[in-house]
């Protein structure tokens, strides 16, 4: 693959799982990578791994936590002084809370990490995207036609269930890709579900015996993909030529879900962040 080569790269999350991977893959093939992550041991382990990997471009970290109006300023401007254009912004980082939690902002959790900071830290780094004529890539799910989402309820569910809000903030991550495909200038937007992968944290940490047995049905379904398949699917999202706004699911274009294609509640969804944001 030679569309990373020379590319600058900003992944979130990209100190263990699919980001990690991805942030050695696309440095192995000539990128220059930023991983972002809140774990400082795991990300310098991730920059020495690149280093002795033989790979050609070059690995910086930064520390901090996108979730917070602070936070991702303040990654954003770190971001900026190592790089004044950005070709690909790959908001990888995201997760599910097993209780009801909110950020020092006020913000529900699951929609801070998920969808709120990436509208954030786009937006402190927008310059620098659209210098390169560049691209946001948002990480979605798969399945979200079974979780439509209430504007009124997404930020403080009145019943919360971890799995329902993550399947939600997901649907609110592909409606805000639409809107920036559609609002921002000089910028794409894609959303990518990538898979779940057997073994890691999204793939549920199952016994290795379980993995072993479902694992290989779960693949053969399209329920989920080996971890080199999912950096495959990153590598398409991020440096394919793609349908500016497009959802991606199995490693290809695949129909928005069917209430992204809903302009009212997608601007609903925009001025929700906007607010959330401020």
């Amino acid at each position: 693959m030679q569309q990373a080569a020379k590319k600058v790269v900003v992944i979130t999350g990209g100190t263990s799982g699919l980001g990690q991977a991805a942030a050695l893959d696309f440095a192995k093939q000539g990128a220059h990578v930023i991983i972002v992550g809140r774990d400082a041991a795991r990300a310098e382990a991730t920059r020495a791994q690149a280093s002795t990997g033989g790979g050609a471009g070059a690995v910086d970290v930064v520390i901090g936590d996108v979730s917070t109006r602070a936070g991702a300023k303040q990654v954003a401007d770190a971001i900026l002084q190592k790089v004044d254009r950005i070709d690909v912004l790959l908001n990888n980082a995201g997760g599910s809370f097993k209780d009801k939690a909110t950020t020092s902002d006020g913000v529900e959790a699951t929609l801070a990490l998920n969808t709120l900071g990436a509208f954030m830290l786009e937006r402190h780094l927008h310059a620098a995207l659209a210098a390169a004529h560049g691209r946001i890539v948002n990480v979605a799910t798969g399945f979200l036609d079974r979780y439509p989402l209430d504007i009124g309820d997404l930020n403080g569910p009145a019943k919360y269930s971890s799995f329902t809000q993550y399947g939600r903030v997901k649907q609110a991550s592909v409606m805000m890709t639409v809107e920036q495909s559609k609002r921002l200038n000089g910028v794409s937007a894609v959303s990518v579900h990538p898979g779940i992968i057997m073994g890691t944290r999204f793939g549920g940490g199952q016994p290795k015996a379980v993995q072993a047995i479902f694992g290989p049905l779960m693949r053969a379904v399209g329920l989920a993909c080996t971890l080199d398949e999912a950096v495959r699917r990153f590598r398409v999202a991020s440096f394919d030529d793609l349908p500016n706004g497009s959802y991606l699911a199995n490693g290809e274009v695949a129909p928005l879900p069917k209430q992204a294609n809903d302009e009212g509640v997608r601007t609903q969804v925009w001025t929700l962040l906007e607010q959330l944001a401020a």
